[in-house]
């Protein structure tokens, strides 16, 4: 009778533990791992073992933690004192999530659901990697000399934006570089926007909309240039200056790239008119976040964010208004 009434507040009940293969998963990829649950000093019936996978994510110096996914596992068993059962977990990641960065942190949050007692829980950290494609898109930056802001990777309510600055030949000549990137079968359409620092002083924001196919991708000299053209496009465009220096990229390709021949595709522009700039919202939002808005994930946290951030957010407040985006120009 003792022994039952402490399981009550969790003094000997039953534990359990998620023991990953792994901490780390690319989107689309399935994480596996077990669950080792040990019976406590008395019979215990569980109601539902089941793992939620938890989103806490940093926005204008506020956090937010929201349950991104319930994943049930088993229901309606009892385990006896001292018991100890192995039980198998497996989860496919959904390809709509955002991924790990600074300021979006990912948890397996592993819940005991017991009757008559305590509920017991596990906690484990995961890494949420990007698709390969966006991998080799993050590599060929930093291949050419940009580097990740601390504040990379914060969701918007049009997708995730990611922010990088110079630290080779576009140093002192672009600012920074913001893109929403949306992973298509075909290769990664970015949607830019470069802060160029003119030379009659400040800056000039200018957008661009780039596609590198995977075959360019796949070969990290190809994906550099492609960047590169783009960019040097953009400056000039900008008015910042006349032309850049020409210049040699002394590369080798990655272990895990492949060669994909030496034609450079040409360099996307974006299309003026009127479905231009609201059809480019429409595409990241039907490939970043629909997935999440239809099954109600991040809905209520980006909208507190976007109340935070500015009241009444239109189609020209692309990246959300936060570090002071005025719409800019097309290149």
């Amino acid at each position: 009778m003792w022994k039952r009434f402490l399981t009550k507040f969790g003094i000997g009940g039953a534990k359990v533990d998620l023991m990953l293969h792994r901490s780390h998963v690319h989107l689309g990829e399935t994480l596996e791992g077990e669950f080792w649950l040990e019976g406590g000093s008395v019979a215990q019936h569980v109601r539902a073992l089941d793992v939620l996978l938890e989103l806490e994510m940093q926005a204008e110096g506020k956090g937010y933690r929201q349950t991104a996914a319930v994943i049930p596992v088993a229901s309606s068993f009892t385990i006896q004192p001292g018991e100890r059962k192995k039980l198998p977990f497996a989860y496919k990641l959904p390809l709509h999530l955002p991924i790990s960065r600074p300021t979006v942190r990912y948890t397996f949050v592993t819940r005991l659901d017991i009757a008559n007692g305590a509920d017991a829980y596990d906690e484990d950290a995961i890494e949420i990697l990007p698709p390969l494609a966006l991998e080799q898109t993050f590599a060929a930056f930093a291949a050419l000399g940009f580097r990740e802001k601390p504040a990379s990777g914060r969701i918007t309510r049009y997708g995730q934006e990611f922010s990088f600055f110079p630290t080779g030949e576009f140093h002192g000549i672009v600012q920074e570089v913001e893109f929403l990137a949306l992973v298509e079968t075909e290769g990664v359409r970015l949607h830019m926007e470069v802060d160029v620092c003119h030379r009659a002083g400040g800056e000039r924001e200018m957008k661009r909309e780039l596609f590198l196919p995977l075959e360019s991708l796949r070969d990290l000299e190809t994906a550099v240039r492609l960047i590169r053209d783009a960019l040097e496009e953009t400056v000039q465009a900008a008015g910042a200056i006349d032309s850049l220096e020409p210049h040699h990229w002394p590369l080798s390709s990655s272990p895990f790239y492949g060669h994909s021949g030496s034609h450079v595709p040409p360099v996307s522009r974006p299309h003026h008119g009127g479905s231009g700039w609201a059809g480019a919202i429409g595409g990241f939002a039907a490939g970043m976040l629909t997935g999440m808005i239809a099954e109600e994930l991040l809905d209520d946290v980006i909208d507190d964010v976007a109340d935070d951030v500015a009241d009444g957010i239109d189609v020209d407040d692309w990246f959300d208004g936060g570090d002071g985006f005025d719409g800019g120009d097309w290149l």
